[in-house]
């Protein structure tokens, strides 16, 4: 499933891009990344064990939390910025996506689907906290902040003014193309911003 999702990623990001992967992890993908597209990659990873691991990797990547990596760029620095995994365990998505905006001109997102048919049924027929093959930790241990759907992600987008170019959801068997918002697991989207409302500290 995740390989089908960093495949579809590979294919939208256009050779010799600039590219900004924020949460890196141990960095296989940028290395992938760069060694496919011939992209000009940079990282940011917060856990120290992982950076370092991407340095071994002899890729460029900075220690930190996102929003700490974001404000090490200036405007349009970057062609993509990458947000694979993340989104949802942000303290901010909204303030984290505009920073993403300003310093990269298009934005690729990945999250989990919260309304995925097994998280439904076992919400229903148990009433606990779904754990899942895609959300395998319970809700006390995982990383997870906000839990919503795929439908409440393109709300989202439409209400701060994102448009969503492609997108392309997973579950275990593949991609998913029929109701994705019961089926799929994941979701991933490549965004724009041109109608970007103001934050409301503006």
């Amino acid at each position: 499933m995740y390989r089908l999702l960093y495949d579809q990623v590979i294919k939208w990001i256009p050779e010799k891009s600039r590219v900004l992967d924020l949460g890196t992890g141990d960095g296989a993908f940028l290395k992938r990344l760069i060694e496919t597209r011939q992209v000009r990659g940079e990282g940011v990873e917060k856990n120290g064990d992982l950076a370092a691991r991407c340095i071994e990797r002899g890729l460029v990547v900075h220690q930190g939390d996102i929003l700490e990596g974001l404000d090490q760029y200036g405007l349009n620095a970057f062609d993509y910025v990458l947000l694979l995994g993340t989104f949802q365990e942000l303290g901010d998505p909204e303030q984290i996506l505009r920073e993403a905006f300003r310093v990269g001109q298009r934005v690729v997102i990945s999250y989990s689907n919260f309304a995925h048919w097994r998280i439904r049924l076992q919400l229903l027929f148990t009433g606990h906290s779904p754990v899942t093959r895609s959300l395998p930790s319970p809700w006390y241990r995982t990383p997870n902040l906000h839990f919503f759907s795929i439908l409440d992600f393109q709300e989202f987008c439409q209400t701060i003014g994102i448009r969503e170019i492609e997108h392309a959801y997973f579950n275990q068997r593949g991609c998913v193309r029929w109701r994705p918002n019961l089926r799929g697991e994941l979701g991933l989207s490549l965004l724009e911003a041109n109608d970007l409302e103001p934050s409301r500290e503006d």
